[in-house]
């Protein structure tokens, strides 16, 4: 199909899959088996250097050693919730339902591109909750999130990240819909498909690739579209709506100060992202490089609700844009953080104890912060070089 060679471009070479795969293997041990496995691990480099492990043969791929540790399966002590769904509500909007009923279907995760050639994208407006996740070099990437809405057109479709099945482990088998990756994501991806964690969505494999189509008016790699409908279609059997993300209520907790914004900088291309309120319209409109940051539609992306999440972040294993590796948030810990809604500031630290688990957000005396109803943004900002700044 016509995606298959810019696909074929992205994958490493032998030696590059093999450091790939030594390093997510290396990410998914605890800190046990990692100390467990420090002498396998230094032989195993060790044979590869002296040539007793060969890169080459009739596979083109070395032998690595195996593990049935990893931290991107349910634990013992991980408590993945379970749906609990108002009938007339929207789950990850808090909002009164279309029609007065949740649709029976999952949560929908679509990766997008946001590189200044991915601009103006299609879609967002329609998600109930976006992720603005770093990809490289400044440059981000949104995981977009439907449930409530269906999307007419979504895109332009990108590669699947590390980030992204972290994000989505506490939706209770969702749906990730993306465009190819890099090896070891990939199988990641089909593993906890096959674990019945998520459904693979690779836009680039099939039959999945059936719910995709080109944009003759985009060039490639932005041209690769989808629509909710499609996606949705490919898991008609999951009719569980997903459990709610976040903490809403009507009211805005003493807590919070009148804020008129938010900055974060940093971003390469100009990409510094604001958020500004407007009291009209009652809603935080977003800016990127200082201008109003719009849809394919002309129309400017806006949120109810932004969350800011101070985040501890890792290079990847492998330079995705060939020269810069990409960076991996770890959304698993706590850290700080500020929420943005009804014009004012809430101020304190988010906590999600284990893949999987909720994150909950709390002011410094304990108290939780909340959301209003209505979509969030949420702002995966790396804890170094990214500052963010309130405006009051």
């Amino acid at each position: 199909m016509a995606g298959s060679s810019a696909h074929a471009r992205r994958q490493p070479n032998a030696l590059q899959r093999l450091q790939s795969k030594v390093a997510l293997w290396w990410r998914q041990l605890d800190l046990k088996g990692r100390i467990a496995t420090s002498v396998a691990g230094a032989l195993v480099v060790a044979l590869i250097a002296t040539g007793v492990v060969s890169l080459s043969g009739s596979s083109g791929k070395a032998a690595l050693p195996t593990t049935t540790t990893s931290t991107t399966t349910t634990s013992s002590t991980t408590t993945v919730p379970q749906p609990h769904v108002v009938s007339h509500v929207c789950p990850l909007t808090g909002t009164p339902a279309i029609h007065g009923k949740v649709p029976d279907r999952p949560a929908l995760g679509v990766k997008i591109g946001n590189d200044p050639d991915a601009r103006p994208q299609t879609g967002l407006p329609d998600a109930d909750i976006v992720y603005e996740e770093m990809a490289e070099g400044g440059i981000t990437r949104y995981l977009a999130i439907f449930q409530c809405r269906v999307p007419p057109a979504i895109g332009p479709t990108r590669s699947v990240r590390w980030d992204d099945w972290h994000i989505l482990a506490s939706y209770h088998k969702p749906i990730l819909a993306f465009a190819g990756g890099i090896d070891p994501w990939e199988a990641m991806v089909s593993q906890l498909a096959s674990e019945g964690k998520l459904f693979d969505a690779n836009g680039l494999s099939e039959p999945q690739a059936n719910a995709y189509y080109r944009m003759s008016n985009r060039s490639p790699p932005e041209n690769y579209y989808t629509s909710g409908a499609a996606l949705w279609k490919l898991d008609a059997a999951n009719r569980t709506p997903p459990p709610r993300q976040f903490l809403y209520t009507a009211g805005t907790p003493h807590e919070a100060a009148v804020a008129a914004g938010a900055t974060v900088s940093g971003f390469d291309d100009a990409s510094t992202v604001q958020w500004k309120w407007d009291a009209r319209a009652k809603l935080w409109m977003r800016y990127v490089g200082g201008v109003p940051d719009v849809d394919s539609s002309g129309s400017q992306l806006h949120a109810t609700n932004v969350i800011i999440e101070l985040v501890d972040t890792q290079p990847g294993p492998y330079a995705e844009s060939g020269t810069v590796p990409d960076v991996e948030s770890i959304t698993e810990g706590s850290g700080p953080a500020w929420i943005l809604r009804d014009g004012k500031v809430e101020i304190g630290t988010w906590s999600t104890p284990a893949y999987g688990a909720l994150t909950t957000f709390r002011f410094t005396g304990g108290e939780l912060m909340t959301l209003a109803p209505g979509n969030t943004w949420v702002e995966l900002v790396p804890n170094q070089r990214y500052p963010v700044s309130i405006q009051h």
